[in-house]
């Protein structure tokens, strides 16, 4: 990722932006009742939504995003909730800079297969990794117009394919805010 982009979102996060989306992930509420372990992994984080929520499960939360906006606001979040969380600043286009292993690793809504591959390897065993990643479909759906931020039908599942795969789905889900979204979502776990 250039400085450009590190800028970009920047500038989207100082201008609000996710800033009513404090609630978890859907997918994240739907499965959590198969998460299990201490310690967890957010990649891409963003504002931490994900990561709070896990923190308030009791997971020991590392979070990383490139975005230094994003994280100054996810820290105020997590004080005033009181929650610790250990936050990085990191573009991921150069890798993870934390070693693990995690007992959860998360890969919501941020396509880099690259990346996914090398998440893989900081699983501890039987640690699991929950992808959310935006579809390439046909229908009228929110998320990325560039289909380089979407991908292909069992492509998140090739990748995973080490991995025992606990859950699945790809298809057109109704996000909270009433449009469409076409996803795929696994649960994977390192046998």
């Amino acid at each position: 990722m250039s400085d450009e982009d590190r800028q970009r979102w920047n500038e989207r996060y100082r201008e609000g932006a996710y800033q009513f989306r404090e609630h978890p992930s859907a997918v994240l509420l739907d499965w959590q009742d198969s998460l299990t372990g201490r310690t967890a992994l957010d990649l891409a984080c963003g504002r931490g939504r994900n990561t709070l929520h896990l923190a308030t499960l009791g997971f020991d939360v590392d979070a990383i995003d490139v975005s230094d906006i994003a994280i100054h606001q996810a820290t105020h979040r997590a004080n005033r909730m009181d929650l610790h969380v250990r936050w990085v600043v990191h573009d991921l286009e150069q890798g993870i800079p934390l070693r693990g292993p995690y007992d959860l690793i998360l890969m919501i809504r941020y396509v880099d297969n690259t990346l996914l591959s090398k998440a893989i390897k900081l699983l501890a065993p039987r640690g699991k990794i929950l992808v959310e990643e935006h579809l390439v479909s046909d229908e009228e759906v929110t998320g990325p117009a560039d289909p380089r931020f979407r991908v292909l039908p069992g492509s998140v599942q090739q990748i995973l394919c080490d991995l025992d795969i606990e859950r699945e789905f790809e298809g057109v889900i109704q996000e909270p805010d009433g449009t469409q979204a076409a996803l795929v979502r696994v649960l994977a776990q390192r046998a």
